[in-house]
Parts: C-alpha cells; structure tokens; sequence
C-alpha cells in the first residue's frame, strides 16, 4: 500500500474523480499505440491530428459555441487572448484577484491594467463611466479557485454590452463542474455563449490536461493563428484521447454533477454544523473554511491529516487571504469518505 493509498484527497481539482478513470487511461494507452506520444511540431506544422481536431469541435458543440482553440496548456491563455487583441484594445478591467495567467496575458500584450474590487461589479460600472478611447475589455474569473466564490457575471456581462467591451472569462474551475449541464459558470449564471470568450481547462475536472479559448468564430481563428499558438506543441496525443473520453463521460453520465453538488451541499452543512465559517455561501464545489488565522489554518490542516484526510495549507497564489483553508467535494467521495471529513471537523477545537 503506497502512503497516498492511506489517506482521502479533500483537495486537489479532480472535481468528477476522472483522473484516475482507467477508461481514460485506456483511451491514452490505444492512442499512444495509433499515433504517438507527442505531435513534435506546431498546430500549423506537422502537430495537428485527427484527435485534436475532433476535440476541439466536441468541446464547442458541448459549450454551446462558434468554435474553440486548443492549447497545450490553459496557462497560454492570457497571452493568447491578450497579445492577439492588442491592436484593437489597449485597456483591461479586471477583478483585482484575477487570475496569474490573466495578469500576465495583459502585461505581455502592453495593456493598461484597471483593477476593480473584488466580486464588486458596482466598483467596475463607476471605473467604466470615466472610460475614453477604444472599446476595453473586461477579464474576471469565474470560480475563483480558492475561496469558491463566483463573480456577479450577470452584471459584469450588462457591463460588456453597454459599454462595447469584450469580455474574457477564466472559468478554470467552473467549466465541467456548475451549470445545468456542466458548462460551467456561465451557464450557472445566465451568460450566453455568444457573450463573452471563455478559458477552460481539461486538467481539473476532466482530469487530463491541456486548455481552450471557446468563443466566437472570428476570435478564434484569430487566436488559432496567433503567435503563442504557432510557436507551441500541442497538447500529447494520449492525454487528447484521454480528454475526449471524459468529455463523453461528463455528457452520458449525469450522475456525475448530481453527486458533486450533492457531496458539496452535505460538506457544507457538517462544516456549519461544526460552526466553521466559510468564506463564501456560494454553492460550487470548492469550499474554503476561513479561520482565525494563518496559524489555526495549518492547525487544521494537519488534524484533517491525523484522520487520514489530506487538505494542505500553504500560500495560495492570487489570494491575499491567508486564514482561508481550501478543501473541494468530490464526485467520487464516499458515504465513508464523507462521514470521516465530517467527524474531523467536529472534533477540531
């Protein structure tokens, strides 16, 4: 028995516990033997398979858009979406805990950075009305992936129309996870397709890897064309076959979502039960318990240890709150996994 055997992951990003999914490493494994483990060259090279192909178009079918451009990994996708835009836009406005690859895209492309208060669309409509020049655009994530928290994209996207502005939405963490049919954050919020690019990756609750911009199909092909796409591999072979199938796993298999929210929903209450109090009342499946402090933080992540529980604390990038303890629900969690985390928080004093 291998020490990770012993314990039970309450954090992590393998929301649908698709990760370890021996049908996707089935998946790999026969591409791996049809055509590879690396496409070595460039999509616009000798890199593009009949796979990546199929991928993208299935990715846009389910989200419900034009169309959709692969990349090797969703952290390219700052610097795609910015550096290709920068002719026609010069200014960004974006929640001050965007994302690193959101902040670096901008930076690379020149752009003029405005930061809005957190989750505050009301801050971004007052920093919008003195806005001149050409049309911005306008970044946030979705599901900030440490407190759980979901940006008011209702309002943001109101924001967007009215003053012309493109809207770019990291949904790293929402996408495959919230909306009636896992489309993410958007579809949990109201957001249509047409309204706004999305960045996802396939790395956290599809469990193989790699990242995409989805969106309208001009913007696409534009960022298909795009010099950080050119100038980068694809992702692998195997882990594309291993995306396909489970993005055909997320679409046959409901139960999958249900048991998230479900597990999430019960996590939630045994926490309050417990009077822990959490940083958001959103109901996502990344639930941050906010302590008194950095210190009874690490108290509690190792008493989550001692019961066999792993949930690591350390300092969260883009998070300035450091008395936040990040546990996730998983689709895969146990009735026994779920009575033991249960257990933990109330016996922690």
């Amino acid at each position: 028995m291998t020490l990770e055997s012993q314990f039970i992951d309450f954090a992590g990003n393998d929301y649908l516990g698709l990760a370890r999914d021996p049908r996707l490493a089935k998946a790999a494994h026969r591409a791996a033997l049809r055509l590879g483990v690396s496409p070595t060259s460039s999509r616009w090279g000798l890199g593009w398979t009949d796979l990546h192909e199929q991928l993208e178009g299935e990715l846009a079918e389910f989200l419900g858009s034009d169309a959709t451009c692969l990349l090797s990994q969703a952290f390219l996708g700052g610097v795609t979406y910015f550096t290709t835009l920068a002719e026609e836009f010069d200014t960004v406005y974006c929640d001050e805990l965007s994302h690193t690859n959101l902040v670096l895209g901008m930076r690379a492309a020149g752009m003029r950075i405005v930061t809005y208060r957190h989750l505050d669309a009301d801050d971004l409509r007052s920093k919008l009305a003195s806005h001149a020049g050409k049309p911005p655009i306008i970044a946030t994530d979705t599901l900030f992936g440490i407190s759980g928290e979901l940006a008011p994209l209702a309002a943001v996207r109101d924001l967007a129309v009215q003053h012309r502005a493109e809207l770019l939405l990291d949904d790293a963490h929402g996408v495959f996870t919230l909306g009636a049919t896992g489309r993410g954050a958007a579809q949990a919020c109201g957001v249509d397709p047409a309204q706004a690019t999305v960045l996802g990756t396939m790395s956290k609750a599809l469990g193989a890897g790699g990242g995409f911009l989805s969106g309208r199909k001009e913007l696409i092909e534009r960022f298909r064309r795009s010099a950080p796409v050119c100038a980068s591999t694809p992702l692998s072979i195997p882990i594309a076959a291993a995306a396909l199938e489970a993005l055909r796993i997320v679409r046959e298999d409901s139960s999958l979502l249900r048991r998230l929210s479900d597990n999430g929903r019960r996590m939630r209450s045994d926490l309050e039960a417990s009077q822990i109090d959490l940083a958001t009342i959103h109901q996502t499946p990344i639930i941050a318990l906010q302590l008194a402090d950095k210190f009874q933080a690490q108290r509690m992540s190792d008493h989550l240890l001692a019961h066999q529980l792993r949930v690591p604390y350390f300092a969260y990038p883009a998070e300035p709150r450091e008395n936040l303890l990040r546990t996730v629900a998983r689709s895969c969690h146990t009735e026994d996994d779920l009575v033991r985390f249960a257990g933990a928080v109330k016996s922690f004093h």
